[in-house]
């Protein structure tokens, strides 16, 4: 049980630094940037969280 534990936790810090990384790459940015990186980041930040999901339904 606690090795459960251990894998949701790291999945989750893994969800905030991938969370952070993007939200500072949009805040500096010029905004033809912010534009285009806000369309790749919606689209990573999907594809996280199905990643996240999938995790998720493994570990139970």
């Amino acid at each position: 049980m606690k090795r459960l534990k251990v894998k949701t936790i790291i999945a989750g810090v893994s969800v905030c630094a991938a969370v952070g990384t993007a939200l500072y790459a949009v805040a500096n940015s010029t905004g033809s940037e912010k534009r285009m990186l806000k369309r790749r980041t919606s689209r990573a930040m999907h594809a996280i969280g199905e990643v996240a999901e999938g995790i998720a339904q493994i570990m139970g």
